[in-house]
């Protein structure tokens, strides 16, 4: 049974046009017990309360029931029951729907209908009308089957690439065989021989022939391209482990899932909506009124066609194809939802799928969730996401990092390595202490973070709708096909929400702001508190700025994972001051190196073992490579594939590890100069190993990966210093270089000297000397990022 409510409402000027008036369909699915729906008009004063109570699934009733028995004489009460004119099953079925007298309903009669369905027409003032719908959809007649062209799925064979030919000779083949294992006839072992070598010699035909169409797909059409490159067997185990019990059906398999997911979430605490703090204030100065329709048709634009449907299975590509009919209803909608406070619960509906991290495959707790949401409820949370982060975009800690536009990983890493240079240059260790919060978006507390909203000055209505937005959220795991039972979030950010992220930073924004001795850096939920150690008094200090995170973790219900937590000392001096830090009397374990946001740092900041790491996975993606494109041939193909899989992994934040010493660095072009004799033999059918590498990059035009260093440096400072990366800790860090008097061959920045030569690795210096040499060419403030890349590689690279 499905309850569909379409509302048409003559909008006040607020949300629309004069005059324009558009449907609403809103689809509820019944719940097993009675139920009663109320809808909230646009006015405060327009409270309309319609009554639709129901059995489990249909009303059962027939002329023989009077109306009066259900309902008292206050409501008017409209029905449809079943008859031979709507359902060739005269049992069961029927509708109605019971209104108020003082709304003055009026029945509308559409004819040519064969729904059991009832319509109403419902004036609330002189401005607004409701049209109200409740309609009763048989299983057997789904309204998707009758209107969408439906494609029978067979299960194939043969491999989707063979033709025609092909299958009628396997087919042939294998009648052949029958024959001659019967002793039939004495020509049928010789007809089958050549039938299997005539076989074999179409599939390789076949196989050349599809090869020659996945590499020309590479322009026409990319996905299906890459669908083949990373087309590999993923083994789904078929039994899986929670509790030491073991589970082997899908649907147990399935709870199994909802069991350890639901067990992350934590009680909230409740949230009074007569609190004394939620009166208005002068502070409340965050808030939103209202959605126009521009935000709706730019969220609509927005909206990724290739997203998975939502629990109603409403793939996007249809909402971005239609937007025409669902700009004003959704806009309405939103609306509505601002000025009453109430996020719709249908769009709180969630589909969790199970992804395997790595491990044991039949370990439940080695796979994390996947939320996949509703399309409306993406293109809603993405408006309420930009009103609201350009109101707060200044409140938040310029240590944070994560989810921040023009801020990264690799802000955060810069900044981190800014502090140990400037540690190193004068001769101080620097201790960082890595946290780690067990799950830490999911455990955040709804009453918690409501509270500290307020304190950030938003206003009550607009708690109130996130109040509305964060409780109820309903989950269930899908899993091959299965459905697991329901199940409540209790605490936590909605997972895969556009909302969520921004919660998270805003609730853990006043962590910075306990630390009274040392400095922190946050990407999201990943903590670094660091100080510089010139004696024990500063190690003393930033224990205490320890203490200050366990209190604050326990006052707001996050949980650190002590364990996972490490120190590491970055230092050039031989003597280390080793100082024993702990958290909550567990005494903090010490690393040689730790791996933060994918590269490893070691204790002289010397990046050996990420270099040495990095070559070596570059290497097995270069293997894979090689055995999935032996029947290629497209230069073209191959050199997307090498950009893509290998040279990305070398590149990955080089700003950071950027190596000085030439045996890194050719070790590191060693890869490139392998792809690059690969790409010669592919060419000319010869594998020549003494060939000049300079002379392979310049026959296939690919630059060093040295040279595409350099400029990924420049680069990155040049959108620094225009914007385009938002941190004042790198931008202050940047020095200019202002002569007293006028030089020939004055740069931009100034020269830097050191006797020490891993200061020339660090990539702010490197930036000057780099830029320098062409800084006579170039103009780093007026000219566009395109104009200046291409200028920059060019002068680089020649």
């Amino acid at each position: 049974m499905f309850l569909n409510c379409f509302c048409q409402l003559n909008q006040s000027t607020s949300a629309l046009p004069e005059g324009q008036s558009k449907v609403i369909s809103h689809v509820v699915k019944e719940k097993k017990s009675n139920s009663k729906v109320v809808l909230n008009g646009a006015g405060k004063n327009s409270n309309l309360e319609i009554v639709g109570k129901m059995p489990k699934r249909k009303t059962w009733l027939c002329d023989d029931i009077d109306s009066l028995e259900l309902f008292d004489d206050r409501y008017l009460v409209f029905r449809r029951d079943r008859g031979s004119s709507s359902d060739s099953c005269r049992r069961g079925g029927g509708v109605l729907i019971a209104v108020k007298k003082c709304f003055n309903p009026c029945i509308l009669d559409l004819p040519g209908s064969d729904l059991e369905a009832v319509w109403l027409s419902i004036k609330l003032n002189h401005r607004q009308k409701m049209l109200v719908c409740v309609v009763y959809f048989p299983p057997s007649s789904r309204a998707d089957t009758r209107t969408v062209p439906l494609r029978q799925t067979v299960t194939r064979r043969f491999p989707f690439w063979y033709t025609t030919e092909t299958r009628r000779l396997l087919r042939r083949k294998a009648r052949v065989r029958r024959l001659a294992l019967k002793c039939v006839n004495p020509d049928s072992v010789d007809e089958f021989r050549a039938l299997r070598s005539a076989v074999k010699y179409s599939i390789q035909k076949d196989y050349n022939t599809y090869l020659r169409l996945t590499e020309k797909n590479l322009i026409s059409n990319p996905r299906k391209f890459w669908s083949y490159f990373n087309n590999t067997k993923h083994n789904s185990s078929n039994s899986l482990y929670y509790n030491n019990v073991c589970y082997e059906n899908e649907g147990d398999i399935a709870n199994a899932f909802a069991d350890y997911f639901k067990s992350v979430f934590k009680p909230s605490t409740n949230y009074d909506i007569k609190n004394e703090f939620k009166s208005n204030c002068v502070g409340d100065f965050v808030k939103i009124d209202s959605a126009t329709y521009d935000d709706v048709v730019l969220a609509i634009r927005e909206l990724k066609s290739s997203l998975t449907v939502g629990v109603y299975n409403i793939p996007s590509f249809i909402i971005k194809g239609c937007a025409e009919f669902f700009i004003y209803p959704l806009l309405i909608l939103f609306n509505l939802s601002l000025r009453s406070n109430v996020f719709p619960y249908v769009w709180k509906q969630t589909r969790i799928i199970p992804v395997f991290k790595k491990g044991d495959a039949q370990d439940c707790k080695n796979y994390r969730p996947i939320a996949i949401l509703s399309p409306m409820s993406k293109i809603f949370e993405s408006i309420i996401h930009k009103r609201l982060f350009h109101q707060v975009k200044n409140l938040i800690s310029p240590s944070q990092h994560g989810f921040i536009p023009k801020r990264s990983t690799a802000t955060n890493l810069f900044c981190l390595t800014n502090k140990i240079i400037s540690s190193f240059q004068i001769g101080s260790q620097l201790d960082d202490i890595y946290t780690d919060f067990s799950k830490a978006f999911d455990s955040i507390d709804f009453g918690i973070l409501l509270n500290k909203l307020h304190g950030l000055g938003f206003h009550v209505n607009l708690t109130d709708w996130l109040h509305s937005y964060l409780c109820n959220r309903s989950l269930y795991v899908y899993f091959n096909n299965a459905v697991s039972r329901e199940f409540s979030g209790t605490s936590g950010v909605p997972q895969g929400s556009n909302l969520g992220p921004l919660l998270f930073i805003l609730f853990i924004n006043d962590l910075t702001s306990v630390f009274k001795y040392s400095e922190c850096l946050l990407f999201a939920d990943d903590l670094k508190l660091f100080s510089s150690m010139n004696s024990n008094l500063d190690a003393v200090l930033l224990q205490s700025d320890l203490d200050c995170l366990f209190k604050w973790c326990t006052v707001n219900k996050l949980h650190l994972n002590i364990e996972k937590c490490s120190i590491l000392s970055y230092t050039r001096k031989s003597q280390l001051l080793n100082h024993v830090y702990k958290i909550n009397d567990l005494v903090l374990s010490r690393s040689d190196s730790v791996t933060d946001l994918g590269i490893i740092f070691g204790t002289k900041l010397d990046f050996s073992q990420h270099i040495n790491s990095m070559v070596s996975k570059a290497y097995r993606r270069l293997g894979i490579l090689k055995r999935k494109t032996k029947e290629f041939s497209s230069e073209i193909a191959l050199k997307v594939l090498y950009y893509a899989h290998v040279r990305s992994s070398l590149e990955y934040f080089s700003i950071i590890w950027d190596p000085i010493y030439r045996n890194k660095i050719e070790i590191i072009e060693r890869i490139q100069n392998n792809f690059l004799r690969y790409l010669l033999y592919k060419k000319n059918g010869i594998y020549l190993q003494d060939v000049s590498s300079s002379y392979l990059r310049d026959m296939f035009n690919i630059p060093s990966l040295c040279s595409r260093r350099d400029v990924s440096c420049v680069l990155f400072f040049y959108k620094v210093i225009n914007g385009s990366i938002d941190c004042t800790d790198i931008l202050s860090a940047i020095n200019f270089a202002v002569p007293a008097r006028s030089l020939r061959n004055q740069g931009s920045f100034p020269n830097v000297y050191s006797r020490f030569k891993y200061i020339d690795r660090f990539s702010l210096y490197k930036f000057y000397k780099t830029f320098n040499k062409i800084s006579g060419e170039l103009d780093i403030h007026h000219m566009s990022p395109t104009v200046f890349k291409s200028n920059c590689f060019q002068l680089l690279y020649t």
